[in-house]
């Protein structure tokens, strides 16, 4: 692995996975929009290129003599289905249409545990388990793993599905940080306690690395009736990414009250109904002003499901050794601070 290309890499894990990169000594060339933010990219020697995921002349301008390319680019959030197919669907065809017209070797994406779907209470999803994603967010993702697998022939491709991803510059789960910090509770959607499986950023990059240089392959494509999956090495080619097989946020929250030194905080559970009722408010906002917003009727149905999966299969294969995670917290926790963020 030599020359690379990221796809993504102005996102939180995009830093993370650039910086690891550079400290492999890779050549890193990073796709990115006009209006992208480079803040956290400026440390590293990186070539640009300006460009999207749908845009192709740009897609093959980038991946043009790169043996590899990360596609971490997709959206999580979007006004309606139809943006999120557009991205995190055809533009992950796009980028590997591209990669694979630039003969480049190896192609790793970076999809969701929300393409494989939620999860039963102590039985975490495992690789060869059928995908049966509840949200349009996990549609879209597995509409992505299958539009890669048409490409399996031309190049080796590898999915990865982390669970949920924090670590330093990352936004979307400050606000849960934020929550504990300020007010000393921890709000838990419905009654029961919720398992999650958790990654750090970087523990994730690490395993993205090893996933490109070591990694199972997906099978060469075979249509199964609509869809190629199942197929019959169902699982092959696809790696789960969690620090361990999961965490309450009763338990996230602790660390994060160890790491800020606050002596209690209050487990606040959520009814049903008010989880409905504040997702309604902002599904009404989302419709009316036509932005997306950071909790609609799709992630309601989600957060009152388990979501966890096991990293076995990475560890066994791969090596794969995560940090603690009650390490990464407090790092985590120590950035926010020392960036005023917390």
């Amino acid at each position: 692995m030599q020359s690379v290309l990221v796809t993504g890499a102005s996102g939180f894990v995009g830093f993370h996975l650039v910086r690891q990169l550079q400290r492999e000594n890779c050549e890193v060339r990073c796709l990115v929009r006009e209006t992208s933010s480079r803040e956290f990219l400026k440390p590293f020697n990186l070539r640009y290129v300006t460009g999207s995921i749908f845009d192709r002349t740009s897609l093959r301008r980038a991946a043009e003599k790169c043996d590899t390319v990360f596609h971490l680019a997709g959206r999580v959030r979007a006004k309606n289905y139809q943006e999120l197919e557009a991205a995190n669907r055809f533009g992950t065809e796009n980028t590997a249409m591209s990669a694979a017209a630039e003969n480049v070797q190896t192609f790793v994406h970076v999809s969701s545990l929300a393409a494989a779907g939620c999860s039963k209470p102590k039985s975490p999803k495992r690789e060869t388990d059928e995908p049966k994603p509840i949200s349009g967010y996990g549609q879209s993702k597995l509409a992505g793993e299958n539009a890669l697998r048409t490409f399996a022939s031309d190049m080796h491709c590898t999915i990865v599905r982390p669970g949920i991803v924090f670590g330093e510059a990352d936004k979307m789960n400050l606000e849960l940080f934020k929550t504990v910090a300020k007010l000393g509770i921890c709000p838990n959607p419905g009654f029961s306690r919720k398992m999650y499986s958790w990654i750090h950023a970087s523990d994730l990059a690490g395993l993205l690395i090893s996933a490109a240089q070591n990694g199972e392959r997906l099978p060469p494509f075979i249509q199964a009736g609509d869809t190629p999956f199942p197929t019959p090495a169902a699982g092959q080619g696809i790696y789960f990414a969690a620090c361990d097989e999961g965490r309450t946020l009763d338990d996230v929250a602790l660390q994060v009250r160890r790491a800020l030194g606050r002596k209690r905080i209050i487990s606040l559970p959520c009814p049903p109904a008010a989880v409905w009722m504040i997702a309604s408010f902002y599904e009404v906002k989302k419709r009316t002003t036509g932005k997306d917003v950071p909790f609609d009727w799709a992630k309601a149905y989600e957060s009152l499901h388990h979501w966890t999966c096991s990293p076995e299969k990475a560890e066994t294969q791969l090596g794969f050794s995560p940090r603690h995670f009650d390490e990464r917290i407090q790092q985590t926790i120590d950035w926010y601070r020392d960036k005023n963020w917390l």
